[in-house]
């Protein structure tokens, strides 16, 4: 028996106590020719990876190639800066945009390809589609290469234009892991394309790894399941099947800003089938892209998500092995024909800051970053939220400063069902405030959010680059729940000590960077027990443990 969701009430702020962690240590410092604006890193076979994003210019190199050692800093660090540049530009590949500069960056990994998907967002309003592939033997161990470069305007009916930054992207991956969609923001437009849309230029450019990845079967109807499914998959390898792309999808926003799109994912799959994208924005409204399934079997492809997604089963962990997934796969019974999708903007809408300080309060609260996490003790997706809250002198209403914000919430994502569950909840909750206010001739209070939040409040250092003061980037690691907050030149560390409704947080301050922090990834750890970071600061990045 299902349990119905909490309804959060307006409560008041708590600041989390100090918790004791162990010291930070700085592993490596490396320079790049370019300012990074973001960095991101991916384990690929022939190590780990960071890709460094900034101005015109995508710089990729092994990060234990791109990072000096501390020990060897004291020594390099009295060489001039155009020679210590010069060294890692023989360790770095390059890939230079013609259409704008680096606003935002997004890395998704290909299953088999031994390869990463990346799309850049310009300040032009355009994306910039590339492929990085890992060679273990021979040559070179990094091949960057472009895809290509589009610009949005004629995918969004010209609201997107030349003079639009594009703020975030994100890479989605459909229910059955393939390569599904690739979405862009502006402050007030998100767009969702069909990853069909640049199949010519992968073909043009990607190798043959590459290529399999994006190839789509023909759907089919669930009368050919049963009889033929085994043979239709064995003739449709034979031959390459042209399908239509899914329609181009975009909605506008004019009350509040888009800070984040975020695609829920688990094991390299789409975590639901119902919601394909999750949109975020700065006065802490949560709205949902829905996924309808027009074109083949919604049954097998349930069964499969299903099979994929279980935590008591090998199958999600086995599916996106390497040697496995690099076969031919004629006779892998896990071939699915390709699914074709619709999207639309659901009417769920959750208001994270209404529901944990109350709307007159949630006025002064404005969103930076967030980012989701997995909770296996619930089996849902958790959304971690950060900012900064206004804060007001008593007598005279005059703004006397900010503070840092923060808050989880929690059961945003289920894996199965999401939006139905939530549309449920909200018209019984709209009958019962029908109901009070024909017995009492009063105004009826807006809708709760049908999620429960905690929120905390933050430090009261660093620079957001909305002119105030507050959090402003965020970073959470899936396998430790740590989360990173970077607030200006300072960072913070917070442990979830619990999960579920009853997580409670702990911020610390454990680095001073000597500029502004743009952006932070996680990497891998050097030694049992550490967790390892990224974080870019100017044209430089810094290795960390914790």
């Amino acid at each position: 028996m299902e349990t119905a969701s909490v309804v959060a009430a307006p409560a008041r702020l708590s600041r989390a106590p100090p918790v004791a962690l162990a010291t930070l240590e700085k592993s490596g410092y490396g320079v790049f020719s370019h300012p990074v604006t973001v960095v991101r890193t991916v384990d690929l076979p022939c190590g780990c990876v960071t890709v460094a994003a900034g101005a015109n210019v995508v710089s990729v190199g092994l990060l234990t190639s791109l990072t000096q050692q501390e020990s060897t800093q004291r020594t390099s660090s009295s060489l001039p800066e155009e020679v210590r540049v010069c060294k890692m530009s023989s360790k770095v590949e390059s890939l230079f945009l013609s259409s704008g500069m680096v606003i935002s960056m997004s890395l998704s990994l290909l299953p088999g390809a031994g390869a990463v998907l990346g799309v850049v967002g310009t300040s032009n309003g355009s994306l910039c589609v590339f492929i990085l592939e890992s060679r273990v033997a021979g040559g070179e161990s990094l091949r960057l290469f472009k895809v290509c470069e589009l610009g949005l305007s004629e995918y969004t009916d010209g609201l997107i234009s030349l003079a639009d930054n594009v703020l975030d992207v994100g890479i989605g991956f459909d229910p059955a892991g393939r390569p599904e969609f690739i979405t862009a923001a502006t402050t007030t437009c998100v767009v969702v394309l069909d990853t069909q849309y640049f199949d010519e230029s992968l073909k043009a450019n990607a190798t043959e790894a590459v290529i399999r990845v994006f190839r789509k079967q023909k759907p089919y109807t669930h009368q050919q399941q049963s009889s033929q499914q085994h043979q239709y998959q064995h003739q449709q390898q034979q031959y390459v099947v042209v399908r239509p792309p899914s329609e181009a999808f975009y909605v506008t926003f004019a009350a509040a800003e888009v800070v984040r799109v975020l695609v829920p994912e688990r094991y390299h799959a789409a975590f639901a089938v119902d919601v394909a994208l999750v949109i975020v924005l700065d006065n802490g409204e949560v709205r949902y892209v829905e996924r309808h399934v027009v074109g083949g079997s919604l049954q097998l492809l349930l069964q499969h998500h299903e099979q994929r997604q279980s935590r008591r089963s090998a199958v999600g962990l086995t599916m996106i092995q390497d040697e496995e997934m690099m076969s031919n796969n004629k006779e892998d019974p896990r071939t699915l024909p390709h699914v074709l999708y619709a999207y639309s903007l659901s009417a769920v809408t959750h208001n994270v800051c209404v529901a944990v300080v109350g709307p007159h309060v949630a006025a002064h609260v404005i969103i930076n970053d967030a980012a989701f996490y997995y909770d296996s003790s619930t089996q849902q997706m958790e959304l971690v939220l950060i900012g900064a809250e206004m804060q007001f002198t008593e007598r005279s209403g005059e703004t006397c400063g900010t503070a840092g914000w923060w808050a989880i919430a929690h059961g945003v994502v289920y894996a199965r069902d999401t939006l139905r569950r939530f549309q449920e909840q909200q018209h019984n909750k709209q009958q019962q405030q029908k109901q009070k206010s024909r017995a009492h001739s009063q105004e009826s209070h807006p809708l709760a959010s049908f999620i429960k939040v905690s929120g905390f409040a933050g430090q009261n250092s660093g620079t957001l680059p909305r002119d105030g003061r507050g959090l402003s980037t965020l970073l959470v690691t899936q396998d430790t729940m740590l989360l990173l907050f970077a607030s200006g030149n300072e960072l913070h560390v917070c442990t979830l000590s619990g999960a579920g409704s009853g997580s409670r947080g702990s911020l610390r301050h454990v680095y001073s960077a000597g500029s502004v922090i743009t952006s932070m990834a996680s990497a891998e750890a050097r030694g049992a027990g550490k967790y390892a970071f990224v974080i870019a600061c100017g044209s430089s990045i810094t290795h960390l443990l914790l």
